[in-house]
């Protein structure tokens, strides 16, 4: 479908994601789904017996979606946007609706202050990149929607073939009209090999007639290069690939390239190749 699929908790996390989906939305001509996903208790050897959800458990929640509904559309007039609020377990939740309406993407924040509830926008966020079949945007809480005009796509030039979803990303770089940046970062040509001409060779050929540009740069510190690259080249979304122990997956777990995230003005853009 062509639409974008943003959970929601009401949080100024979420409330960001949401206006960057909206923007987003505006200009590429999308529809939004807003979904907020009411947490059922995981039953436990001590409560499974007594666990009794109330039915009305959600209409505090509803009576908040109606509100924002409400406010969206004044604001947002050309914006085709449904809601739906339900009982389940987030990731259980969001990967079914996910399946039923196919996004675009899954549109979701993060922040970094340190909050609890902080701290479980991030976890959702991340356990999300690592499950969801569907493009996942994250938006870093000070990220603002502009045009998509360039494409950061960081690759470590490792297996491209099988692990480059080349399908998802040329998709995006039409819908947007966007160039494609895509990003090496090496130190002392540590990870050159024989094969990598290769797979350069490999990744042109993948991307066919699309306008991509290759950037090598070499530095010690990958979470530090892709930071410069993006502020001084003015990249306007950030395409990374959450493989298991990636890079990426790595960046939500070092104190050091969290801060690059979580004060990142621009949204990244995970991808999987399944």
């Amino acid at each position: 479908m062509n639409t974008l699929l943003v959970p929601t908790d009401f949080s100024a996390v979420a409330d960001n994601a949401l206006n960057y989906a909206l923007n987003m939305a505006s200009r590429y001509h999308l529809d939004v789904h807003l979904v907020h996903i009411v947490q059922l208790p995981i039953p436990t050897l001590d409560n499974a017996l007594y666990l009794n959800v109330p039915v009305d458990l959600q209409e505090p929640a509803k009576e908040q979606m109606i509100l924002k509904i409400s406010k969206i559309n004044e604001l947002w007039p050309s914006v085709r946007v449904e809601s739906r609020v339900e009982l389940g377990h987030f990731l259980d939740s969001l990967e079914r609706y996910s399946e039923e309406i196919k996004p675009v993407a899954v549109v979701m924040g993060i922040t970094g202050e340190g909050t609890a509830l902080d701290k479980m926008i991030g976890s959702n966020t991340i356990l999300t990149m690592r499950s969801i079949k569907e493009p996942l945007l994250v938006v870093p809480i000070k990220a603002a929607f502009k045009a998509v005009d360039k494409l950061c796509f960081a690759c470590d030039l490792q297996d491209v073939t099988n692990s480059t979803p080349i399908f998802a990303i040329r998709e995006f770089a039409l819908r947007f009209n966007a160039e494609i940046h895509l990003l090496n970062v090496d130190f002392e040509n540590r990870h050159f090999t024989a094969e990598t001409p290769v797979q350069l060779e490999a990744l042109n050929s993948m991307f066919g007639d699309l306008d991509i540009k290759f950037h090598f740069i070499d530095n010690e510190n990958v979470e530090e290069a892709i930071h410069d690259f993006i502020e001084r080249e003015k990249m306007d979304m950030l395409v990374m690939l959450p493989k298991k122990h990636s890079f990426f997956e790595g960046l939500f777990r070092k104190s050091q390239t969290k801060e690059m995230l979580y004060h990142s003005h621009i949204p990244i853009l995970a991808l999987h190749h399944w």
